[in-house]
């Protein structure tokens, strides 16, 4: 038996408004090509995931911050932790780094064009998981729920 993958080109979903209509429209692919297309997807999301991330690029959408204006405004988090979540959104092109010489010198970190193109699919995410977190919470229960009684029936 050959398995079919379904897979949606990346144009068909990124950077543009997902509509019901364009995933019905998905073709049918093999697995390498949808792994090729998922793939980068996959490096965002595990970047743009971190715990970190999204205060940044939020707290960047005003305009460039100095290091010690991000600590801070994001509360909880550790100078090494910010820096190192700083380093990794330098390292990926979604911010840039700007040191002015002076003593002591003045490290300004800002969104680049690409960060900046990334705040409406991030609004986008925001929202559905903002819709849609109740029935997470309550899927989630379920399971353990689930769970929890197929452990007890095993014993």
């Amino acid at each position: 038996m050959i398995r079919r993958y379904i897979c949606r080109r990346t144009d068909e979903f990124l950077g543009h408004p997902v509509t019901p209509h364009r995933f019905e429209d998905a073709e049918p692919r093999n697995f390498q090509e949808c792994k090729a297309a998922i793939v980068p997807v996959n490096d965002v999301l595990a970047q743009i995931g971190g715990k970190w991330t999204m205060y940044i690029i939020i707290a960047l959408a005003n305009g460039p911050q100095r290091f010690s204006e991000l600590k801070r405004r994001i509360e909880g988090v550790s100078q090494k932790m910010l820096t190192s979540t700083l380093r990794d959104l330098e390292k990926d092109g979604f911010i840039s780094r700007k040191v002015t010489p002076s003593i002591p010198p003045r490290v300004d970190y800002e969104l680049t064009d690409m960060g900046v193109e990334l705040r409406e699919p991030l609004a986008i995410l925001t929202r559905w998981a903002n819709s849609n977190n109740t029935r997470i919470a309550e899927a989630r229960h379920r399971f353990a729920a689930r769970e929890a009684e197929e452990k007890r029936l095993s014993w």
